[in-house]
């Protein structure tokens, strides 16, 4: 499985990608503040996890106060209190038994923190979009598969194992609060910047033939890349009315 932060130092690296790619550090105490001082709000993840598993966003509540938020249940606390709630949070209650050094180390191999895009919305909920970008052998990569996630009431995050409804990308757009934009472009630069991305991952994971996106946009309607994954579920793909892309999918298996 990918590794999240090498994933997103890798896309970095490309000047056609870097734009499209939240700013992402290992997580340590000293990289947690400099995020959120810079952005407000912070998203931590797993280095190697999925489906949505040990996902934690934090926001700024004014007042040296920050929501913490994990499933759909938030809880404020106090800037002095964050960092230790957090390694509670992550690591368990044996986290206060290790010294805040030994804490680092582990959460900087094993999280990562990353900036927290405004997502565009369709009722007030947020979603995000998979694009499942695969090759045939030397053949070049071809998208052959697009989906919005659509998340749960009351969460910040829209993984299909908490509830997320899943609906057609065009749906989507048609519902969402991006109607200052052109929605045909949109569509289009999902494609340009998934294809991009693959082509770059390509070298560093030569025998990968399928990455699975996670991209969104923001309020504005950008597209960003939140992460990749070189195994990803494609059971997804069989909520949506039309099996066409599921089909499309399996034939590059």
């Amino acid at each position: 499985m990918m590794n999240k932060l090498e994933t997103f130092q890798v896309l970095k690296e490309d000047k056609r990608i870097n734009s499209f790619v939240p700013e992402t550090r290992c997580m340590t105490e000293e990289h947690l503040w400099e995020l959120l001082k810079k952005y407000g709000a912070v998203i931590l993840k797993p280095a190697g996890g999925s489906g949505g598993r040990g996902i934690v966003t934090i926001s700024s509540e004014g007042n040296e106060c920050f929501g913490v938020q994990v499933k759909s249940t938030k809880q404020v606390v106090t800037s002095d209190e964050l960092y230790s709630y957090l390694t509670r949070e992550i690591l368990g209650w044996f986290a206060q038994y290790i010294n805040s050094g030994e804490v680092n180390k582990i959460l900087s191999k094993t999280y990562i923190v990353q900036c927290q895009i405004p997502l565009a919305k369709i009722d007030y909920r947020p979603f995000d979009i998979r694009v499942m970008i695969q090759r045939k052998n030397d053949s070049p990569w071809k998208v052959t598969g697009k989906l919005a996630k659509l998340a749960s009431s009351g969460y910040a995050i829209t993984n299909v194992n908490l509830g997320a409804t899943i609906l057609p990308i065009e749906t989507a757009l048609q519902l969402s609060s991006l109607k200052h934009v052109s929605h045909e472009t949109i569509l289009s630069q999902l494609d340009e910047v998934a294809l991009w991305a693959a082509e770059r991952l390509h070298h560093q994971y030569p025998n990968t033939r399928v990455i699975g996106f996670d991209m969104c946009l923001d309020t504005n309607g950008k597209v960003w890349i939140l992460e990749a994954n070189n195994s990803p579920h494609d059971y997804v793909f069989l909520e949506l009315e039309d099996k066409t892309m599921y089909e499309t999918i399996q034939e590059y298996k």
